[in-house]
């Protein structure tokens, strides 16, 4: 056998063994915490024990944060901040809960950080967040349901951004549309608490068919519900 016939035998098993480490593996997480459950899906080429370490920090940070929730629980009910006190009764604790479980999803990310995650996808009680790509593909996920009736809602692809979707109140009584009404608003955004924040200031304006947001509208008009795509959010969607 030639010299470099000969090396070249003995470095493809070493070649295979660093290939077999390039190509990094799959994880998940998942379970209960903060009154609802949350999936982490993480690509990452961890070292033997780091994915104990990931999911302990995790859990760590979750109960963390579920005691601040509580606490801040607390304030509303006891409307000791003048926020609190300007919500509507009967909403104060849902929407609360439901801001700070959109913090909550931006906190995880800062955890996946510290460990290095190029490639993640985190949703907890509904609110997505994704980071980099599945494999060689942008995250895809479906929009919520509309409630239009056509049962095919759109694919989007969601890299490095958050999607939250976020309900009007129901009426107190049956309420006859005397005007276009938004019932929900679906937000892209960099992070899980902008896009919380851009849906909830949608919910109250008046409906454009012509946003510029990266949004997705469901609105009651006379004649039911329609659904408005921002300009933004076009792009992404998949159908």
């Amino acid at each position: 056998m030639r010299p470099a016939l000969f090396v070249f035998a003995l470095l493809l098993p070493l070649a295979l063994l660093v290939g077999c480490r390039q190509q990094e593996e799959w994880h998940q997480l998942e379970g209960v915490a903060l009154g609802t459950g949350y999936h982490i899906t993480l690509n990452g080429d961890l070292a033997a024990g780091e994915h104990a370490l990931i999911e302990a920090a995790i859990q760590g940070e979750l109960a963390s944060l579920d005691s601040q929730i509580q606490a801040f629980e607390v304030l509303s009910e006891a409307t000791w901040l003048p926020f609190f006190a300007e919500l509507p009764a009967g909403v104060t604790g849902e929407i609360l809960r439901e801001h700070l479980q959109a913090l909550s999803v931006d906190r995880l990310f800062r955890v996946l950080d510290d460990f290095g995650i190029a490639n993640a996808m985190v949703e907890l009680g509904g609110v997505q967040r994704a980071r980099g790509t599945y494999g060689r593909h942008p995250w895809r996920v479906r929009l919520p349901r509309s409630g239009l009736g056509d049962g095919s809602e759109p694919v989007l692809r969601l890299q490095d951004a958050a999607l939250v979707t976020r309900a009007a109140p129901r009426p107190a009584g049956i309420e006859a549309a005397t005007a276009p009404r938004i019932l929900a608003v679906s937000a892209v955004a960099s992070s899980a608490e902008a896009a919380d924040r851009l849906a909830r200031s949608l919910l109250d304006a008046a409906p454009d068919g012509t946003l510029e947001h990266s949004v997705r509208l469901v609105v009651l008009t006379l004649h039911g519900l329609e659904s408005h795509i921002g300009s933004a959010l076009e792009p992404l969607l998949e159908r």
